[in-house]
């Protein structure tokens, strides 16, 4: 158990130290020696514990989504139970829980939409199952509004591919939101009035 417990320490500071590299100069600009020092570690021991960069990045991924599909879930899986909610108020109910986490783990959700916007083929290879599913619970949910006649437009793609890129679009302007308009997009101010403006955007869409 001691043994166990030595061993998960590197790994965690493995984990951090790439993070944090990852986020700051971009995942193809870091090399393995950088994320060594950082954590203090042997180089060695990524391979061990990775087989590599890659391997790091998608264990971090994975990590990230499995953690975020699990609080969408179980957070739908409690408004089925409460039973009393209509399928708006569980859109809102899910679209808040998602801005909740994504917000929570604020720098991992910015290196992810960050490396998208630049065309990375490494990271669209990883995310393609993960977008998808995302997309998934959205349209879902937005087809249930569809069917009770609440939903203004039919193109329920269309709907999810704007509420998507609304959810995202903090994590992807920082500087603009910190320059432009003053606002700290870190700060439970902004996330507060954001999450307002994005059950206004979903309210717009409903009859």
């Amino acid at each position: 158990m001691v043994e166990s417990r030595v061993q998960k320490k590197p790994k965690e500071r493995i984990k951090q130290a790439a993070l944090d590299l990852f986020y700051y100069q971009g995942f193809h600009s870091t090399t393995v020696r950088q994320i060594a020092q950082r954590a203090g570690v042997n180089p060695a021991m990524i391979s061990y514990y990775f087989k590599g960069k890659r391997g790091l990045l998608e264990q971090l991924m994975v990590q990230f989504y499995e953690e975020y599909f699990n609080v969408i879930e179980q957070h739908q899986a409690d408004d089925m139970d409460q039973g009393q909610l209509t399928p708006y108020q569980r859109l809102l109910s899910t679209l808040s829980a998602s801005f909740n986490y994504l917000f929570e783990h604020y720098q991992m959700t910015r290196f992810i939409y960050r490396e998208l916007t630049i065309d990375s083929t490494l990271i669209r290879e990883i995310m393609t199952v993960y977008l998808g599913k995302e997309k998934y619970y959205y349209i879902t949910l937005l087809e249930e509004l569809k069917q009770a006649g609440t939903l203004r437009s039919n193109d329920v793609e269309m709907i999810t591919l704007q509420l998507l890129n609304t959810l995202y679009m903090p994590f992807l302007q920082p500087q603009m939101i910190r320059k432009v308009y003053y606002i700290e997009p870190h700060s439970d101010e902004f996330k507060q009035r954001y999450l307002e403006q994005l059950n206004f955007f979903v309210e717009n869409c409903c009859r």
